[in-house]
């Protein structure tokens, strides 16, 4: 969870919401979504879940968005919660979620090590995925990936995930 003030991660906070804020249909689960600061771009029902998982149970949604926040959970874990999107997820909604790309670590090490981002924050990454890694998740958890794209100059992706 971002837990800072600073203006670069609120910055990158934002970039991530921008390009998602046109796909947020319907009812949304804001999947690691802080204190729910995506919720002013939602016109129906709205639910953020940070640790207590278990509140996404009896439910179901038209949109996910995990933005920015796998890389902070182990990768068995991962699956397991992807798993449990297969079921809420309705039958035609869709799946959005950012994370830095591999090569972003060193880079953002470095921010972390210099004050430009929050050392706590980067130094919770459990994983850096790779594209090949993404697309494995969606199919282990019954999802094709509809997009995939790099964007900060290669150092984010972002991946749309529908049911098969």
């Amino acid at each position: 969870m971002i837990n800072s003030s600073r203006l670069i991660e609120k910055f990158l906070q934002n970039y991530r919401f921008g390009v998602v804020k046109p796909y947020l249909i319907g009812d949304v689960l804001d999947f690691g979504g802080n204190k729910g600061e995506l919720k002013k771009f939602v016109k129906g029902k709205y639910l953020v879940i940070n640790y207590n998982h278990s509140m996404m149970d009896n439910t179901r949604f038209d949109t996910i968005v995990a933005l920015a926040v796998i890389e902070h959970i182990e990768v068995d874990a991962v699956y397991k919660i992807f798993q449990k999107f297969k079921v809420i997820l309705n039958k035609r909604g869709r799946i959005f979620m950012t994370t830095p790309t591999k090569m972003a670590k060193p880079v953002l090490e470095f921010m972390a090590f210099v004050g430009i981002v929050d050392k706590d924050n980067i130094a919770e990454h459990k994983h850096y995925w790779s594209k090949k890694e993404i697309y494995d998740l969606a199919e282990k958890a019954g999802f094709v990936v509809k997009k995939y794209k790099k964007f900060q100059i290669g150092f984010n992706q972002l991946a749309t995930l529908e049911h098969k």
